[in-house]
Formats: C-alpha cells, structure tokens, sequence
C-alpha cells in the first residue's frame, strides 16, 4: 500500500459523494416539472442528460478507484475492464457534449427578439430531443474501438506488453493507441471550442444589453452589481472550469500515451481531473440557471418576442 493512498481514498470519497449531491440537486430543479406533472422545458431536458452522463462518469470513474485506492482489491477481469472503461470514455464525452448543446441552448435563448432569432428559437425546442438521442449515438459509436485494446490488470512481466491502468491495463499493440488518443484530444478540442464560442457570444449579448439598460435608465449603479456582469461572470467561470478540467485531463493521457512507463501518479493526476468537472459543474450549472434569466426578466418585459 502506497503512502499517499489514504489520502486518495478520501479525495476520490469526497469528489463522488459532493458530485452525487451537486447532480441529484440539479436533478431535482430539472424534474420538478415532471414529478408534479407540469409541462417540461426544453432545457430540463438537457439537464437532465448531462446530469445522468455525470452520475455515470463519477460512478464508473469514482468507484474504481475508491476500491483500488481504500480496500487494494483488483476484482476486474476482462470483460468487466472493457465494459468500465468504454463507458467511461462514452460518458465523458456525453457529459462534454451535452454541456455544448446547453451552451448553445443558452446561447440561443437569450438572443435578440428578431423574426430570425424568433424562429431559430422555435426550431431548437423541437429538436432538443433528437440531438440528446444524436449524442448518445455518436458517443456510443465513437468509442466503440475502445473494448478491442483494454484487458484486466497485467504483472509486470508483460509490462511491455501492456500499459497499466491502475485497475485494468491497455494492450498496445492492438491497435494504434497514438492515433486514437490524438483523435480523442481532437473531438474533445472541437466541443471545447464550439462551448468557448457560445460562452463568448453569450457574454456578448449580456454586456450589450448591459449597456442598453444603463443607457435607457441613465443610472449610475455600480457595474459589478448588475446582473448581467454576474451573469457574465458565473458563463465565464463555468467555462474556464470546463477549458481547465478537460484539458489537463487530456494533457496527462498523452503523457501517459507517450511513456514508456507509466507512472502511477499521472494516472491518479488524471482521474482527478476527470472526476473534477462533472463534481464542480453541477453547483455552477445551479447559479448559471437563476442568473441568465433573471437578467432579461426586464428586458424581456419591455421587448416582447
């Protein structure tokens, strides 16, 4: 047992237990409607895939290595490796892409009332629930090379062989790892840039009609305490959140592609990583939801869509 595993057991306790806090309270703000038999917005339902796609990436991340990290137990043979590990490559991507399509979902929502924005709007309600369906698939399909190259733990008498994992291993010549882990930085690098351009219009919008209120009101409140730079504030964070997490989680599993021999440390630095995201967004997701809102109540009471 290594001198720090106390210390990751409890971290790895803590990220399942606050995650699991953060996304069943989204998920009750989200299933409200649907627990009292009220109609649902479109947007709940996008909570609500992201919240399930966290659950099961905390779950199928957390787990694992709560057991490997607190009782030492490998208990994973080689169907249950290849089971673990492609879905939590397929949640995690779900988890990215559904936090795109809320950004855009926001995007769109807050947008100017004009006769193209207007049907633009009625158009993305109607299809909120085939791009769900669409991301389940293509994440599904993605992955699905990812069971051919994973087996259970391996001594290290066939370290050459094959790379560990901590609890399963990765056999390297199965297929070509590189090129795969360039394709997932890739895939990840796109979502990642399509939600930094959503985020960024967002902040747009919100300081433009920042500025339009100021301008019709002619006030001199401070501009720190309006709710469009809090707003502005709570979209960037969430972003950076997600910018950060990802790509340091990204960062070490080319380390570790490119390694002769991986260190276990890199392997604990990135599952942190991978855990952090989906523990964290949940309570920003919360404040991003009363805030974007609540900052066009007026606007929209003077400028009807």
């Amino acid at each position: 047992m290594l001198p720090y595993d106390d210390l990751l057991c409890t971290f790895f306790m803590l990220q399942i237990i606050i995650g699991t806090f953060g996304n069943g309270l989204l998920l009750y703000f989200n299933s409200f409607n649907i627990i009292t038999g009220q109609r649902i917005r479109p947007i709940e339902l996008i909570f609500i895939n992201l919240v399930f796609s966290n659950f099961a990436v905390i779950l199928l991340r957390g787990v694992p290595w709560i057991i490997h990290s607190c009782i030492q137990n490998f208990f994973l043979g080689d169907i249950e490796c290849k089971i673990i590990i492609y879905f939590q490559r397929v949640t995690r991507g779900i988890s990215m892409c559904s936090t795109c399509l809320l950004s855009f979902f926001q995007a769109i929502a807050i947008s100017s009332c004009s006769p193209m924005w207007a049907e633009v709007k009625a158009r993305a309600q109607k299809y909120i629930v085939p791009f769900c369906v669409f991301i389940w698939v293509l994440n599904l399909l993605i992955d699905v090379v990812v069971p051919l190259y994973v087996t259970g733990p391996r001594n290290s008498t066939n370290s050459n062989l094959f790379r560990n994992l901590g609890y399963c291993s990765v056999y390297r010549y199965a297929i070509s790892t590189s090129k795969l882990v360039l394709w997932k930085s890739l895939y990840d690098a796109l979502f990642v840039g399509l939600v930094a351009i959503a985020s960024g219009y967002m902040v747009f919008v919100l300081y433009k009609h920042h500025w339009q209120v100021q301008h019709i009101h002619k006030t001199s409140v401070s501009p720190s305490s309006s709710p469009e730079i809090r707003a502005t504030k709570v979209i960037l964070f969430l972003m950076s959140v997600l910018v950060c997490f990802h790509s340091f989680s990204s960062f070490f599993i080319i380390l570790m592609d490119n390694s002769k021999d991986t260190s276990l440390w890199m392997i604990h630095v990135s599952v942190v990583f991978s855990l952090c995201y989906p523990t964290v967004s949940p309570f920003l997701l919360i404040s991003s939801a009363s805030q974007i809102p609540n900052c066009f109540n007026a606007f929209k009471r003077m400028k009807k869509c």
